[in-house]
């Protein structure tokens, strides 16, 4: 009898072992994850480590991508991990993947493609960013009209990018609005040797040799200008303004024409149109472009100037 009872104890024993160890046994078992690591071009990537930790203890795994990118983890237990990806020459990643919940059963888990890039790539990608905080702000400075601050800015991030057209064409523009020109010629032709089909850049070239009173050049700009973007009214009334300082008033006629055909309604446009029919002798279409443009004038001076102009070209009439 004793030797049963003590047979029984084993047993009792053994079953209460058996019930402790098999629930932590089982949490061995609950989650089969895989995924896949790709590059920025989606070609997967062989050899990354991918390390788990457990929040809530000191449990850790760690597995490694094969050649098609993939990694597969069998028998995780439930848990909240923090997660590390990474790989020689790439930026490490981190995550945190939640699989508190336990289960009865294996429960298999795809996750979603980890895309990884490189340290170089984040490197630009950082710079990138930079770049157009600095760009937001110097354009602001713009607007508050503090263009010293904006150049300051922009004379940075072209020494940081020399290929940067766009704060090369911002600080341009700075120093136009400081009638600093030959400073403004020097960054816009920067502008049109990195994007020479921005039509924008040799505008602005044509009003810098223009307000230097270089009509050649101006009128080379404004040409090549009209080029790219031959509907720039703009551009066709200031490369008309030199012609017609040129005396070639013909040329000019033309373009002011053509500006009129995009904005019927301006009054310059239609005040040197005026002037050439004035140049040509028809005084009777001058007047009637004249006329036009004085009532769209908002200037009592430039409505007072036309007027007598007019007043003018109708006694020769008359004559």
């Amino acid at each position: 009898m004793r030797f049963r009872r003590i047979l029984i104890l084993a047993l009792v024993l053994s079953l209460f072992f058996m019930a402790s160890v098999l629930p932590s046994f089982s949490q061995y078992r609950e989650y089969y994850i895989l995924g896949k690591v790709v590059d920025t071009k989606n070609q997967p990537i062989q050899g990354v480590e991918v390390t788990l930790q457990d929040k809530n203890s000191s449990r850790g795994y760690s597995i490694k991508t094969n050649k098609k990118g993939e990694y597969k983890l069998t028998g995780l237990p439930h848990g909240i991990y923090s997660v590390t990806i990474k790989k020689e020459g790439y930026e490490i990643k981190t995550d945190e993947w939640d699989f508190n919940i336990p289960q009865e059963r294996m429960q298999k888990v795809e996750m979603q493609t980890i895309t990884m890039v490189t340290k170089e790539q984040f490197s630009e990608f950082k710079r990138a960013k930079q770049a157009e905080a600095d760009f937001k702000n110097a354009t602001e400075k713009m607007h508050q009209e503090d263009f010293d601050a904006a150049i300051e800015i922009l004379k940075k991030m072209v020494a940081d990018n020399p290929k940067d057209a766009n704060a090369f064409y911002l600080l341009g523009l700075a120093y136009m609005k400081k009638q600093e020109y030959p400073e403004a010629i020097e960054s816009l032709t920067k502008v049109v040797e990195l994007t020479p089909s921005f039509a924008g850049a040799f505008h602005q070239l044509g009003l810098c040799y223009q307000q230097q009173n270089d009509k050649e050049k101006a009128l080379q700009y404004f040409e090549k200008a009209l080029e790219l973007d031959p509907n720039n009214g703009d551009t066709l009334y200031n490369t008309g303004l030199i012609l017609f300082g040129l005396n070639h008033v013909p040329e000019a006629l033309a373009n002011f024409e053509k500006a009129l055909k995009l904005s019927p309604e301006d009054p310059e446009f239609l005040e040197m149109a005026g002037r050439c029919y004035i140049h040509q002798g028809d005084f009777a279409r001058a007047i009637n472009y004249l006329e036009k443009a004085k009532g769209l004038y908002k200037s009592q001076e430039k409505i007072e100037f036309l007027d007598q102009l007019i007043i003018k070209l109708k006694e020769l009439i008359k004559k």
